[in-house]
């Protein structure tokens, strides 16, 4: 298909990006809402969609098939499980607050690993980023178009995005590393789905560029049965939420 340049900048205006794991049908689907709404697209309607996309069998067989296997995001299991956890049963602040660090956490592993750590966690991920780009390019990797704009992508909203200066964020959903874990947003300001969303992704990209260093598989996981026993799970929490919700 060659590059995704122009989906990406698209994806940047509503603050999203082009996570891995994901169809071309789901990510056309965004692009398609986005122009029906006159490239006006909310962070509601954007959750709405990725409700779908990361949804409890979706997100059950990347905890199980992938994460657990997956260098430097295995290492942050308990962490992971807690945090997507929290997600379904509708504890959405702790949910992110939980999820955020884990971003943090494996750059810096990864970046270790590949020798281009920095000490600002911007600059860690930007190399990181460009290290493992270099050798997709070179290497010929799979669709290495494809994936060098998806990396481009996830930096762009790493850096962009998820560590701006809380002042800065543009977006209404607040999905920012700064005001979140610096409490300079309260109650009314984050606190949706869309927050753990958002956050998924970018870890689902570190996951990514973990296989990319590792030669592990990129496909998405398929459904297994320890998988379908977690979504059963995640499903119950899901139902627990609404009757949180329903009794206050």
């Amino acid at each position: 298909m060659g590059s995704l340049d122009s989906w990406s900048v698209e994806f940047e205006k509503i603050g999203w990006f082009i996570p891995p794991y994901v169809t071309m049908g789901e990510m056309d689907e965004i692009l398609r809402r986005n122009i029906e709404d006159q490239g006006g697209l909310t962070q509601a309607g954007l959750g709405a969609i990725l409700a779908d996309i990361y949804s409890p069998s979706n997100i059950a067989s990347l905890y199980v098939e992938k994460y657990s296997v997956t260098p430097f995001i295995k290492d942050y299991m308990n962490i992971l499980g807690d945090g997507l956890e929290a997600h379904f049963l509708g504890l959405h602040y702790a949910a992110v607050a939980t999820l955020i660090p884990v971003v943090e956490g494996v750059s810096r592993r990864l970046a270790d690993k590949r020798g281009v750590e920095h000490k600002h966690i911007k600059k860690t991920i930007k190399n990181l980023c460009e290290s493992c780009k270099t050798e997709v390019a070179s290497k010929k990797l799979g669709a290495y178009e494809e994936v060098g704009s998806m990396i481009d992508s996830f930096e762009r909203f790493a850096t962009k995005k998820l560590y701006a200066g809380s002042g800065e964020f543009p977006h209404d959903d607040n999905t920012n590393r700064n005001g979140i874990m610096h409490a300079v947003y309260a109650d009314s300001d984050y606190g949706e789905p869309i927050n753990s969303y958002k956050t998924v992704a970018a870890i689902n990209s570190l996951c990514f560029l973990s296989e990319i260093d590792s030669g592990l598989s990129w496909f998405p996981p398929r459904r297994s049965e320890a998988g379908m026993k977690k979504s059963l799970y995640y499903s119950m929490c899901q139902k627990i939420a609404a009757l949180r919700e329903k009794n206050g």
